[in-house]
């Protein structure tokens, strides 16, 4: 059993202990782990092994003192890109997420903080980092050394965050930098500003762009890109329906799962991780029913219930990145062609969706529910210019009704 002695100022306490016939010495003490945080910093810490009690005292103050100084009490000599590759592969997270994580921390953090001691790792080099990749991390092949978003270096913070949170629960390091009141991480109100204004289709421009698609192009995806528009899904939501997801009598579309863009010819949950359903109206059913007879001219086996609706010929879901150029070079054809619509992404056929609906006053609950958004405060933050346009006309209808014109 342990015997215990304790330290002449209270700093902490050594105990001696037996490992086999060996009597060895542990210290522990409570440990300054944040300075920030005062008197609430403290965090009781040991370490054992130590041959004399002299060695662990010894240890101990060293300890003491630098935690007092800001560094680990127990230096690690492990660096930043060790752990952070440990971390990473701990993960249990969506294919594409981790692509996006892998992507920061080989892109952004590994070139500067990869080969640094976790120790050495501290709130002014982070805040450092940040300024520089605001004013020219861009890493692309045509846009090295541009400004990186607002919204990207957010992102990057919040990896950071998360591995050195990590260090810290695993006693590597005192405290996370990244999380220190000096470091200034770019707002949410930083990142809405640099976004750019939404600037979806209007209905004509939905509708001049499917007729061509259907009747000039005749393009095999025109389906496909009816279904954004009159439906509002995510670009990997639309590619992995099956025909058992919709109900041509109820005219109710499930959607259930997506393509997975981090792992070809794979599924995986919605956003959300929750299934919901869209109600939609006699134009988006023929479209579907007319679909089904195409494919079914392929082969029975392209229009069974457990079959993707818009699948590859090898009946495998299609992988979101492919539609996506699929639906660019579309929307060049269309606009050679004469057809006089903006440039847009399939990201924006489902903010047209949404916008076109609140304009015509669907309430905005209802158009939560038919995006999926996990919820309500998230559509009134993306679509908060329709929605004040929509608060004037409530103003200017409220008048009329208790002023009678």
């Amino acid at each position: 059993m342990a015997r215990k002695q304790t330290r002449r100022y209270g700093t902490g306490s050594i105990y001696s202990y037996k490992n086999g016939s060996k009597v060895l010495y542990r210290w522990q003490a409570n440990i300054l782990v944040n300075p920030e945080l005062g008197d609430k910093g403290f965090k009781r810490k040991s370490k054992g092994g130590y041959e004399t009690a002299r060695a662990a005292d010894q240890a101990m103050r060293d300890a003491l003192h630098n935690s007092r100084q800001g560094q680990a009490a127990l230096p690690t000599k492990e660096t930043f890109g060790e752990f952070a590759t440990e971390w990473l592969e701990s993960q249990v997270i969506e294919n594409s997420t981790y692509l996006g994580y892998e992507k920061i921390l080989r892109v952004h953090l590994m070139p500067h903080f990869g080969n640094l001691k976790l120790v050495d790792i501290t709130s002014a080099k982070v805040s450092t980092l940040y300024k520089l990749l605001l004013k020219e991390g861009n890493k692309g092949r045509l846009t090295k050394g541009e400004p990186l978003s607002a919204n990207t270096v957010n992102k990057i913070h919040i990896v950071l965050g998360s591995i050195l949170k990590a260090a810290v629960e695993n006693h590597k390091i005192p405290f996370n930098a990244a999380r220190a009141s000096t470091v200034k991480a770019p707002t949410g109100r930083t990142i809405r500003k640099q976004q750019e204004e939404l600037k979806p289709w209007n209905r004509l421009e939905v509708a001049a762009f499917l007729d061509w698609s259907k009747n000039v192009d005749k393009d095999d995806l025109s389906p496909l890109w009816h279904i954004y528009c009159f439906t509002g899904m995510r670009r990997g939501e639309g590619v992995a329906l099956m025909w058992q997801d919709i109900n041509f009598e109820t005219k109710v579309i499930s959607v259930r799962r997506a393509s997975d863009s981090g792992l070809r010819k794979a599924v995986k949950k919605t956003k959300t991780d929750k299934p919901r359903t869209i109600l939609v109206g006699d134009e988006t059913i023929e479209v579907l029913k007319a679909h089904k007879a195409e494919r079914a001219k392929l082969g029975i086996h392209y229009v069974k219930q457990d079959a993707f609706v818009f699948g590859t010929l090898d009946g495998t879901v299609r992988n979101p990145g492919d539609v996506g150029g699929r639906w660019s070079t579309a929307l060049m054809r269309a606009q050679s062609s004469g057809v006089k619509v903006p440039h847009i992404t399939i990201k924006g056929l489902r903010h047209t969706h949404a916008t076109i609906l609140l304009e015509a006053k669907v309430p905005t609950k209802v158009v939560q529910e038919r995006l999926g958004h996990s919820n309500y405060s998230t559509t009134m933050n993306i679509y908060s210019h329709v929605t004040e346009t929509m608060q004037d006309d409530a103003v200017a209808l409220f008048n009329k009704q208790v002023n009678g014109h």
